[in-house]
């Protein structure tokens, strides 16, 4: 099973939408996909609780029971498995980063988004875990989405790319 940890200590970055978009792709390609929300505000177990259709599966929890709910997804059969946090950098997201294969950092090509990132950036590289910032809300027909990533890849960070 693959697990993907969506965090950042900003809000308003967009990692629940990231996280449900990504769910709802794997989901629609065939792959057996859930979605653990360990985001109090539980946007995405209630995005999940709106839909009609069956996947992906959403589940609110804590981190505290992460473990748990990691092996309840694979024993279901999950094959994908998306982790969403709250905008923290705290125990939840250095516990999402750990269980994670990859750590995706939703961020928007502002000065105050990029330099919020840093802390993140680190609990993934703690986690020991690779890292790509993915830029949100970047204007169509503006250099800013261009200047973030060239920015970002000067500092070493990894960027997913522009599409």
């Amino acid at each position: 099973m693959k697990i993907v940890a969506l965090i950042s200590q900003k809000g308003g970055a967009g990692k629940t939408t990231l996280a449900v978009h990504l769910a709802a792709r794997a989901a629609a390609d065939g792959r057996a996909t859930a979605v653990i929300d360990l985001d109090p505000q539980a946007t995405a177990a209630s995005w999940g609780d709106r839909r009609q259709a069956e996947a992906p599966e959403v589940v609110s929890g804590q981190a505290v029971r992460l473990p748990a709910l990691i092996k309840a997804a694979e024993d279901n059969g999950a094959e994908f498995l998306v982790l969403d946090t709250a905008p923290n950098a705290d125990q939840t997201a250095s516990l999402a980063a750990r269980a994670a294969d990859v750590v995706l950092i939703p961020c928007r090509p502002a000065t105050f988004d990029l330099e919020a990132i840093a802390t993140t950036l680190m609990l993934a590289k703690a986690a020991a875990k690779p890292s790509y910032v993915v830029l949100n809300a970047v204007p169509p027909r503006s250099p800013i989405g261009k200047e973030a990533t060239e920015g970002l890849a000067q500092q070493g960070v990894q960027v997913a790319p522009l599409c």
